[in-house]
């Protein structure tokens, strides 16, 4: 409580969207920027993880709404619903999907839900949301890429080429809109301690030995905290970063500087 009574309110009386903001990264985020002073709406596709993430936000006029990020009308939906009553200041992506799997492995189903989820839900956030950010004071959209945009990685294929993507389509939207005022950055956070990374090391069967290999990747010899990933998606949102736009921001203990 104290650390958040110091944190300053830079986003009092903004409005931001946050995908996937009912569990790990997604909700660090939307708790961050909610002590910050904003109000949040929370989109995620799991009902009861949304409802006690929405109850549990610190402030007021916080609200959600179920979402299957799959659905581009229904994305588009979402962001024009948030925008409705106040406008929209911020909006974040940071959904995920991922599936472990070669290309010979993997279904092509598994491939498009994962694109779908990770890189053509960006594209209808951003469609929906940029005419609405740009009739804000200083929109801002974020997109939440991991460190595998950067690098690859072995068996891992659809998730690595939807996070390359991303870092991609951050830079043609942040070319595209910064003559609209929408500054429109990428965040890489690297593994980070959240139920997504706990899953994709059960998928390998032994979630001990992929929990040490992970590690042994990071030169800081730990895991990211939620916390830590929000503070840089809360500073990339806010105006503090004010002339950053198309910029590719990487929080990963150095996992891409070897």
């Amino acid at each position: 409580m104290l650390a958040e009574m110091l944190i300053a309110a830079r986003f009092t009386g903004r409005r931001a969207v946050i995908t996937g903001g009912a569990a790990g990264i997604g909700l660090a985020i939307a708790r961050r920027l909610a002590v910050e002073g904003a109000s949040v709406t929370v989109l995620d596709r799991d009902p009861a993880a949304l409802k006690v993430a929405v109850r549990e936000l610190p402030g007021d006029g916080h609200r959600g709404r179920l979402l299957d990020l799959a659905d581009g009308t229904a994305t588009r939906e979402a962001v024009e619903g948030a925008a409705a009553d106040g406008g929209l200041d911020v909006l974040v992506h940071s959904a995920a999907m991922s599936v472990g799997g070669t290309a010979p492995a993997l279904a092509p189903e598994e491939w498009s839900g994962v694109l779908s989820v990770n890189l053509t839900a960006a594209f209808h956030l951003a469609a929906a949301a940029v005419p609405h950010l740009a009739r804000s004071s200083g929109g801002a959209l974020l997109l939440i890429a991991s460190q595998l945009g950067l690098v690859g990685t072995r068996g891992s294929v659809a998730y690595t080429a939807s996070k390359g993507g991303v870092v991609n389509l951050t830079r043609s939207l942040a070319l595209d809109h910064a003559a609209d005022g929408v500054r429109v950055n990428c965040l890489c956070p690297g593994p980070t301690e959240t139920p997504f990374l706990e899953r994709s090391f059960a998928r390998t069967g032994d979630a001990p030995a992929a929990r040490a290999t992970a590690l042994g990747r990071v030169p800081l010899g730990r895991f990211g905290r939620p916390d830590e990933i929000a503070s840089a998606a809360a500073f990339l949102c806010s105006p503090e970063a004010s002339f950053i736009t198309g910029a590719t921001l990487v929080a990963d203990g150095g996992y891409v500087a070897q």
